[in-house]
């Protein structure tokens, strides 16, 4: 995998970068930390430039936030409304989450760029919201400059150890995100089990 994706940052230069990136964040998986830790080895070896590496790795990635958001807009309350029971999502739950997206949204279009799946969800449900486009613009631009640089330095940093480090990253961002939503979902059960036992 990590072959494939030098080769394709080689083969196609930044107009791939620029897809791949588009790709990853829209939710299609695309390893994007090893992605953007191998752009910064070739920049490292002076392959790419440092420009116009920043400017296809961080349009890329705002295209993407922005057509999933695009998507939670137009196509979002329909299929929710269809398939939301299926998932116990009922009406009072969704108004719930918006509200929290209402208040804490632009905070996790910033955080989620670091935290894979989540990244996936803070555009669509923003969206989904139907909040203004212009502030969660602002605020993707800003999360996709840092997320971006942060993984390019790593590869400059990292030079031909750039491979174990960006999966090890990786694969231990999506521990953290699992364990993440293993401990909210813990949390959610035992408020749960204290409202019934208060009532009861």
């Amino acid at each position: 995998m990590t072959d494939s994706l030098l080769g394709l940052v080689f083969e196609y230069g930044y107009v791939g970068l620029f897809l791949a990136m588009a790709l990853g964040l829209v939710g299609i998986p695309v390893p994007d930390e090893a992605l953007l830790t191998a752009a910064g080895y070739l920049l490292a070896q002076g392959h790419l430039k440092l420009g116009y590496t920043m400017v296809a790795a961080i349009t890329g990635s705002v295209a993407g936030m922005s057509l999933s958001y695009l998507l939670g807009r137009w196509l979002g309350r329909p299929l929710l409304t269809k398939y939301g029971p299926l998932l116990r999502l009922t009406p009072d739950k969704l108004a719930r989450h918006e509200e929290r997206f209402a208040k804490w949204g632009h905070i996790l279009v910033l955080a989620g760029y670091f935290v894979p799946g989540l990244r996936h969800m803070t555009a669509l449900f923003i969206g989904l919201g139907k909040h203004p486009y212009r502030p969660f613009l602002f605020y993707a631009s800003l999360g996709a400059l840092a997320w971006t640089s942060t993984f390019e330095l790593l590869g400059v940093l990292l030079g031909e150890h750039w491979r174990e480090s960006a999966l090890y990253v990786q694969r231990e961002a999506v521990m953290a995100f699992v364990l993440l939503v293993g401990m909210g979902g813990l949390l959610f059960l035992l408020r749960r089990y204290a409202i019934r036992k208060n009532n009861g």
